[in-house]
């Protein structure tokens, strides 16, 4: 009892000294989404996407914390004959995703202080898939979770004091289940941040 008391207070004290001496920044970012392997499924560019980003800096240099976001793609497919197995069907098809991913974030900064201050990125975490096909009176739906990479390079403009502009460039590599296949995609996102 004694020693859940003494790790509950390093805890405690770790996590009040971290708040009381790091910065945190807080994001919202328009999402567009584009290219990878989900392109074998969808060839249509993801205009509708949102990234929410919460972030620690121990130090000037180096940031970490969380970010989620979303990506919804749609392509509509001419009429044709579609073969999946040994099933064949003809007509006009509509494919959705959605792409949820959710990683946990750090993050390198080459000039802090300066009002252009570029950085690298990596995350890792996971990315909720589902996919789902559309063909008149039928409906083929994949859903699944994956592990994930998130490699990241971007730039943060200071425009305020309390306030900068971030632009980034993500790569969302979602491995393999036993399931589903591997699935990348690029994010280029734009959007604010608030100290």
């Amino acid at each position: 009892m004694i020693m859940k008391k003494k790790i509950f207070l390093m805890l405690l004290v770790g996590t009040i000294s971290v708040g009381a001496f790091a910065q945190t920044t807080f994001s919202i970012q328009y999402s567009l989404g584009f290219g990878g392997t989900i392109n074998d499924y969808i060839t249509s560019t993801s205009v509708r996407g949102a990234t929410f980003e919460y972030k620690i800096y121990p130090s000037p240099n180096i940031s970490i914390g969380i970010d989620a976001g979303w990506n919804h793609f749609y392509e509509r497919r001419a009429y044709d004959t579609y073969t999946a197995g040994t099933m064949s069907l003809s007509g006009v098809q509509f494919r959705y995703a959605n792409a949820v991913p959710i990683f946990a974030t750090t993050s390198y900064y080459l000039k802090p202080g300066e009002k252009i201050n570029p950085y690298l990125g990596l995350g890792i975490g996971t990315v909720f898939m589902s996919r789902f096909v559309d063909m008149g009176v039928f409906r083929v739906t994949e859903e699944e979770w994956h592990f994930a990479l998130k490699p990241e390079a971007g730039v943060l403009v200071n425009l305020a004091p309390d306030m900068d502009l971030i632009l980034g460039l993500r790569y969302n590599n979602a491995f393999a289940t036993s399931d589903t296949d591997a699935i990348s995609y690029m994010m280029f996102n734009v959007g604010f941040v608030w100290k």
